[in-house]
This record gives C-alpha cells, structure tokens and sequence, in this order.
C-alpha cells in the first residue's frame, strides 16, 4: 500500500548531505516529491547513520542561490547496482525556498 502524499519526479542534482560543520558528502538525488528526496550515495566520510542532516541543492538551470533544507532519514536500502538509496522527508525548507522548490516540481512533472 503506497504511503506517499506527493508524486514522486526523477530527476538528477547534486545534494550536499550535511552531518556536521566539517562532515559532508555529495550524492546525487534519484527522485525528489513535494514531502522529500530519495538519494544515492556511498558509504564514507559524511554519510554516517543520521536521523536528521542538512541538504543542501541547487535546482537544475535555475541560476538561483542552493536550497537547504532539514531532512529526516525515513529509509535506507541497497539498490540493483550495490550503491546505497536514501529517503529524506523535508523537516524544514523556508517559505520562499519551498515556493521555489514547489514551483520546480510542478515543471518537472508536467
């Protein structure tokens, strides 16, 4: 039974995954929804076992300074090519961020 309130759209960015002032990674977003973002990457320096880390993203062709935004670890899990997938639900976003996050979902699904 599918949980999910949003559609989800594949699309490839980097993600800045943020554990701490000296600790991140860059993975590559697999699909992005309204509520969250499902990332690949690989276990190392950065990625670590959080419930919580800052994403940091900037929209593909939009020129606009990066998005950054809570997430929650919702679910981790190996996919078909042994890279890691994981899912963040969006805690926090700013108002005027998440228009611009909103807006580009919109477009990208259309």
């Amino acid at each position: 039974m599918e949980k999910r309130k949003s559609t989800r759209t594949n699309v490839q960015f980097d993600v800045e995954h943020i554990l701490g002032e000296s600790e991140s990674c860059l993975c590559l977003s697999h699909d992005v929804s309204r509520g969250g973002i499902q990332l690949l990457g690989t276990p190392g320096f950065g990625w670590g076992k959080p419930r919580h880390v800052w994403l940091s993203f900037s929209l593909p062709h939009s020129g606009e300074q990066p998005i950054r935004a809570l997430g929650e670890l919702r679910y981790e899990r190996e996919d078909d090519s042994g890279a890691r997938l994981r899912g963040y639900r969006f805690k926090y976003m700013s108002p005027r961020e998440r228009c611009r996050f909103n807006a580009f979902i919109d477009q990208a699904a259309s």
